[in-house]
């Protein structure tokens, strides 16, 4: 929890709400989440059954399904900020979303840490600087570059377009400073929108995405789909 606490001096008012969250199996009652939602939680198995996705949802509460290399997860959103969501998972792991990217994570094999994003020199960019403790990195600096592409071929991505029709849109890293070799071979970042981008929108103001996708090394990446 030490990592999001201090990327917004507002959200430290809720550090009791996160920290039961976060801790929900064995401290249900001192959550806002009902016990529907916390029954949703403890149904989410990490690993290769999904029971999960049989579980009646609470229309209450908004649920993303997770999913990384040999887990998935069923997340409930555990409060809003403006532009910022932190969803939690019933074994502790934290997702947080600025906009429609990660703005960090833990509790995964590979988590992503201390992210900063700004504008870029034209509209469809994003400057990134972003740190994977788990490979050793820190400071990593990146330039992304939105644009139209095909849908991925996961089974998340096809669950998510098959219930909304989605407009798919990539991030690949653009410009000449290299990656450090540990994230050589990156894949690029993947969304999908319920509707198609205004043409030349600033990357700065894009909507929640439906379904998204980012790789946190080569061979780890991450994907959810807000249901």
């Amino acid at each position: 929890m030490r990592n999001w606490l201090k990327y917004q001096p507002g959200l430290r008012q809720y550090s009791l709400l996160a920290f039961c969250a976060a801790t929900l199996l064995a401290l249900p009652a001192c959550t806002g989440l009902n016990q529907a939602a916390i029954n949703s939680l403890q149904a989410a198995y990490q690993g290769p059954n999904r029971n999960f996705e049989a579980v009646p949802r609470n229309p209450a509460y908004q649920y993303m399904q997770v999913e990384v290399p040999g887990a998935a997860s069923l997340t409930v959103l555990g409060y809003q900020y403006p532009n910022l969501q932190v969803w939690y998972a019933a074994k502790g792991e934290v997702v947080r979303l600025q906009g429609n990217r990660l703005l960090d994570t833990t509790g995964l094999n590979v988590n992503l840490a201390n992210v900063q994003y700004t504008q870029g020199a034209q509209a469809p960019q994003t400057n990134a600087r972003f740190d994977v403790p788990e490979l050793g990195l820190f400071n990593v600096q990146a330039t992304l570059q939105l644009q139209p592409t095909e849908p991925p071929k996961s089974n998340l991505a096809k669950m998510a377009s098959a219930t909304k029709g989605l407009y798919w849109y990539s991030e690949t890293i653009v410009g000449s400073k290299a990656l450090p070799a540990a994230l050589e071979g990156l894949p690029p970042a993947i969304y999908g929108f319920a509707q198609a981008l205004p043409e030349g929108i600033n990357a700065s103001e894009l909507p929640p995405a439906v379904y998204g996708k980012q790789c946190l090394a080569p061979t780890y990446c991450l994907e959810w789909h807000r249901q």
